[in-house]
């Protein structure tokens, strides 16, 4: 039997079909909540990375701050402004941070200050967001607070390969300590000590608080006699502790930062060689780094610092170590044991050989905590303790 077809396609029910219509209904739902969830993921990291800049910002403004202190403990106005305008050097969402007079306090009997950063909807400054609009949230606000202090410091790093005798009251005025004579209390008589402020006997009536911005020479030629007002070149050691000797690493110590931590208390090796060459290659090697700063008499601060004006941040600002003035020594490697330390701006370079002189100004030292012994004045550190 014969069978014949007309062409005509028999319609059927093929489940397939209904299968990719279900599929596209299923995909356009998933992707809708896949793309919101990585919308709100983009809105949510945003907001996470504002708060993070605006705490930078509140750390930054209570450290400027509270680092205002060590130079004067008693000045809450000056510790206040400082922390505004560290704050303002910060942004959040490049917007630039606005700190008022009421988002800092500041305590002076704990040496503290605390610093608010703020952008919030009663400012007009809250952060907008991206794709949160849709779920009816257009801003957010974000704050942060951070406290910081200063407290005494029996170490420090970053220290340059000079070392000097701290002050004294010289009883007998022969610019000499003598044993059984002259007197030495490094929290009484040494840098930065309430005894050399302005108009003290031991300021020598020249008008520098506590010694800020005083000349002072930070290396002399070489080590022709050893007597107690020499000033040495020490081994920096390097950061695992042993003994960073020879001409180019001295050299080096000057120009950079050595991150090995030196403590009051723990004694130091004394150079031996005069070190004449490596201490012109690496002031100027220093120096080269803030080539056009220089010291500004009238202002009793660092002018033309590619620093400015936050110049405090100059690489030419250094940390040296005193010792006590009563030392004696012996030609030969010798040990030395710090008292206190010392902040001071690398200024000039003058003489040669035995005559060559390292000339610094004295600045407010800045330490970090822990170490052995005691601390001499003027000298402190700041954390955040907050």
């Amino acid at each position: 039997m014969m069978r014949t077809f007309s062409g005509q396609k028999t319609k059927t029910n093929n489940p397939l079909n209904n299968e990719r219509g279900g599929s596209a209904i299923l995909v356009a739902i998933t992707m809708t909540a896949l793309l919101s969830a990585v919308a709100l993921a983009v809105d949510v990291g945003m907001l996470l990375s504002s708060r993070s800049e605006a705490q930078r910002a509140a750390d930054s403004a209570a450290l400027a701050g509270a680092g205002s202190l060590l130079v004067d403990e008693d000045n809450a106005d000056r510790a206040r402004n400082t922390a505004i305008q560290y704050g303002g050097l910060n942004t959040v969402r490049k917007t630039t941070v606005t700190v008022l007079p009421e988002d800092v306090d500041v305590d002076l009997a704990l040496g503290q200050v605390t610093a608010r950063v703020r952008r919030t909807e009663d400012r007009g400054t809250a952060v907008t967001t991206w794709f949160a609009n849709v779920f009816g949230v257009s801003q957010v606000d974000i704050a942060a607070t951070a406290t910081a202090q200063v407290q005494p410091a029996g170490r420090a790093t970053c220290l340059k390969p000079f070392a000097i005798p701290d002050q004294f009251l010289d009883v007998d005025g022969d610019g000499e300590f003598d044993v059984g004579v002259d007197q030495y209390d490094p929290n009484i008589h040494g840098y930065g000590s309430d005894w050399r402020n302005a108009g003290s006997p031991g300021d020598d009536l020249q008008g520098y608080t506590g010694d800020f911005g005083r000349q002072v020479d930070l290396k002399q030629g070489g080590p022709t006699n050893f007597q107690p007002s020499w000033y040495y070149p020490w081994d920096v050691s390097d950061s695992e502790g042993a003994p960073s000797t020879g001409g180019a690493r001295f050299r080096w110590n000057i120009a950079n930062c050595n991150t090995a931590i030196v403590s009051i208390g723990e004694e130091y090796w004394i150079e031996d060689g005069n070190m004449n060459g490596p201490t012109r290659q690496g002031v100027y090697d220093l120096m080269d780094q803030d080539s056009g700063a220089y010291w500004d008499t009238f202002e009793n601060a660092v002018g033309g610092s590619d620093w400015a004006p936050n110049w405090e941040g100059s690489p030419r600002i250094g940390i040296i170590p005193v010792f006590n003035p009563s030392r004696e020594f012996d030609p030969g490697k010798q040990p030395v044991e710090f008292t206190n330390f010392l902040a001071v701006f690398f200024e000039d370079m003058q003489g040669g050989g035995q005559n060559q002189q390292v000339i610094g100004r004295i600045m407010y030292a800045s330490g970090i905590g822990g170490g052995t012994g005691g601390t001499g004045p003027g000298i402190g550190f700041v954390q955040l303790v907050e």
